[in-house]
């Protein structure tokens, strides 16, 4: 009776590190093929490929990267330890040829003569686990087919052909470690085939390279947490020049002149509102000055340049083009009110 506790605890314990190493495998495998990704969409910019975020055009989402650093940075130690306990659940790789060793129920055990000592059993992996892995395989190899259909589907939509080269190149490098690393989990595991740990060793050590170069490239893309901090300040500073032009325009607007300063707007209470509207990091107000009678200027000081963010994408105003330190941009308004249009109803003769 207790044997059958225990073996039933051993088999709910190996589908819970089943289920955890697919899961951290699928965390991992799409963390390092977004990295891969947004690497290429970087260093291979693409203006009909660029998206808008943050109040600026980009060819990648420093977001994405940020977020897939962390999965890999967690997921992938615990994902080598569920591996190490898996496999230990199991014996050896390399199983013993010795006629003393022989298999036995999963939980049980066995012991070999004292020339030999205690032999590690090879345990019998539960149906319901292989069921698991082969239904988590074929999950992994229709999205991996997904994956490489939505790559071609961009090229023939007129992608960049470096661009589509270079990502299908790293979906079938994905592809071929997860199926050549369970190829051989499978025969070691379900098949009790004998399998080098020396291929084990080779397969962790270039996954662990890749993963290590992804990250890195990552940083290097994406920038280390100091400068992900002042570029939201300079979002932030964008977003407030944004709100502090749409102020100015509606005092032009409603007056048909310009404020000579944002005092005059802040004391006007219709237009109170843009009197918080300071930056967010010296707390100090932005720089506004009438240029002409249709035309001002707002001026900030920004902890980055996004110049090169916008190389051949054309221009883009809003303050979301500038340069590093102090950067102005001229904004035109409208200061006459449009004359609102009367219908004529025609009257019938008689």
């Amino acid at each position: 009776m207790e044997d059958i506790k225990n073996r039933q605890s051993s088999n709910m314990v190996e589908i819970f590190i089943n289920f955890l190493s697919f899961l951290l495998l699928a965390i991992i495998a799409t963390a390092v093929g977004i990295l891969y990704f947004q690497v290429i969409n970087k260093y291979f910019p693409d203006i009909l490929s660029g998206t808008y975020q943050n109040y600026q055009f980009s060819s990648f989402n420093s977001s994405a990267i940020h977020y897939s650093i962390a999965s890999l940075i967690i997921g992938f130690p615990i994902y080598l330890w569920a591996l190490w306990f898996w496999f230990s659940a199991f014996g050896p790789l390399r199983q013993s040829s010795s006629p003393r060793l022989r298999r036995v129920g999963a939980g049980s055990e066995a012991s070999g003569s004292a020339e030999s000592g205690k032999n590690p059993i090879s345990k019998e992996e539960s149906k319901l686990s292989k069921w698991i892995t082969y239904i988590v395989l074929l999950i992994a190899g229709g999205t991996i087919i997904g994956d490489l259909i939505t790559v071609l589907y961009n090229f023939l939509q007129g992608e960049f052909g470096v661009r589509f080269l270079l990502k299908a190149i790293s979906i079938l490098i994905i592809a071929v470690f997860i199926f050549v690393f369970y190829f051989l989990e499978r025969k070691k595991i379900q098949y009790k085939k004998e399998i080098s740990p020396v291929i084990f060793w080779i397969l962790t050590a270039l996954s662990s390279i890749i993963i290590i170069l992804a990250i890195v490239f990552g940083f290097i893309v994406g920038g280390t947490p100091f400068e992900a901090r002042i570029r939201k300040f300079d979002l932030e500073r964008v977003n407030n020049l944004q709100s502090l032009s749409s102020c100015v325009s509606a005092f032009a607007y409603d007056n048909e002149r310009l404020p000579e300063n944002t005092n005059e707007l802040k004391s006007n209470a219709r237009y109170s509102y843009c009197a918080s509207i300071i930056d967010p990091e010296t707390k100090k107000d932005y720089e506004y000055k009438v240029v002409s009678k249709s035309e001002f200027e707002l001026c900030a000081e920004f902890n980055l340049s996004t110049l090169e963010d916008f190389q051949n994408l054309g221009y883009y105003g809003g303050f979301v083009k500038h340069s590093q330190g102090r950067s102005c941009e001229k904004q035109t308004v409208t200061l006459k009110k449009p004359i609102p249009f009367e219908k004529t109803i025609p009257v019938p003769s008689r």
